[in-house]
């Protein structure tokens, strides 16, 4: 099988364990703590520091040409992260640290690696396509994922669900032994002096970082998704209408992925990312304002092509930017350890407001992160301009 084929499998089995995270572990934790939300504030905490912690220790075995056992690493992680939620059961709250921890175990070595091996696997010309293909897949197996997932969990209870998540995990196991590593870096150390000198030259390297910073204030193992989910489960009573809702917009999310790979072009990336957002915003506020089944409807809608149109756009560009001549060759772990450190700095931050809303008001933290989806989109349609002025092939 073509690394192509495995990457793209990979990443789309990968996302599903990431819906069940997002929806479902959200849900059990706040009925196991009785909807107390600062076991769930705590858990992140941990696990984005131990996101990082891990990537800063393998910064430089992520140049060697073993790396790949990393992946496979963080896909038995994974495994051992499910099996401890089956054997917890209703002590995942006593065990709050432990079970943080190895989700960030699994997070740190999975991602130290994927990312350049996706980089490498894709090339720049294929991969709006690829972008948006993957999004489309992933989305049409996430209405089946959700509706299943919701029928058992609302019949037998959540615990038995998850010998279906143990199953997929299996599967990408046997699927990291069939990939390739084909861009072995030449330089065994990683060299963050030299590569800040190239970060100063480089203007949109210097955006994308901004991007990662205000992602990972919301959506990227940031607080906001997280809130967004209780809001819904505040209207939805259970889990199996729960797992309705979010299989109809991922029929939003498999259109949007569709149009991206094959009907939107480029020149429209900033104008979209704008009025997305905008309506984005106006029925956020609404929400917040009054929150019922129809206001939480019509924010989910414009949040999903808001928050899927602009990952698909930046994903896609700073991947790109990783294969620029300047980086691509030498400096790959560099630009991506780059982005984690924006990330686990933008993660800390957010996910501390979290825990602040356990003692304060929701609807006021709520607003603040208003101000930051905002900035989120501004950066975007700047990255956005500045690869227009460029012209850069490789951006392209």
């Amino acid at each position: 099988m073509k690394n192509y084929k495995v990457l793209f499998i990979l990443r789309t089995l990968k996302e599903l364990l990431a819906i069940f995270v997002d929806s479902f572990l959200v849900l059990y934790f706040v009925q196991v703590s009785q909807n107390n939300i600062l076991p769930l504030g705590i858990y992140k905490l941990i696990a984005v520091i131990s996101i990082y912690i891990v990537m800063f220790i393998t910064k430089n075995f992520c140049k060697s040409k073993n790396r790949v056992i990393f992946l496979r690493i963080g896909i038995i992680l994974d495994f051992i992260y499910f099996l401890t939620i089956i054997l917890l059961k209703e002590k995942i709250t006593d065990y709050i640290y432990f079970v943080g921890l190895l989700y960030g175990l699994e997070e740190g070595f999975y991602y130290c690696v994927a990312n350049m091996f996706e980089s490498d696997g894709i090339t720049n010309e294929e991969r709006t396509k690829y972008e948006g293909s993957y999004f489309s897949v992933q989305s049409i197996l996430s209405i089946i994922f959700p509706i299943v997932f919701g029928s058992i969990i609302y019949t037998n209870g959540f615990l038995k669900s998850l010998p279906i998540v143990l199953f997929i995990v299996l599967f990408r196991l046997i699927l990291s032994f069939l990939f390739k590593d084909t861009n072995i870096p030449k330089v065994s150390k990683i060299n963050l002096k030299e590569f800040k000198n190239i970060v100063k030259k480089t203007p949109e390297v210097k955006k994308i970082y901004l991007i990662n910073f205000f992602e990972g204030l919301t959506y990227s193992e940031g607080a906001f998704g997280y809130i967004v989910t209780i809001y819904i489960i505040k209207v939805f009573s259970n889990s199996f209408s729960l797992g309705i809702f979010t299989s109809i917009f991922s029929l939003v999310s498999c259109l949007l992925g569709i149009l991206f790979a094959k009907v939107i072009k480029k020149k429209y990336y900033r104008k979209m990312i704008g009025v997305s957002m905008t309506f984005t915003i106006i029925s956020l506020c609404i929400m917040l304002y009054k929150c019922n089944f129809i206001t939480i409807v019509i924010f989910n809608f414009f949040q999903t092509v808001s928050k899927n149109l602009m990952n698909l756009i930046n994903n896609t560009s700073g991947a790109n930017i990783s294969n620029l001549e300047l980086i691509r060759k030498n400096y790959k772990v560099e630009y991506f350890f780059g982005m984690e450190t924006c990330l686990i700095i933008a993660r800390i931050i957010s996910n501390s407001l979290f825990i602040i809303m356990a003692f304060s008001n929701i609807s006021v933290l709520m607003f603040v992160f208003i101000g930051i989806l905002i900035f989120y989109a501004y950066h975007s349609i700047q990255l956005q301009k500045i690869i227009e002025q460029k012209k850069s092939p490789s951006l392209s």
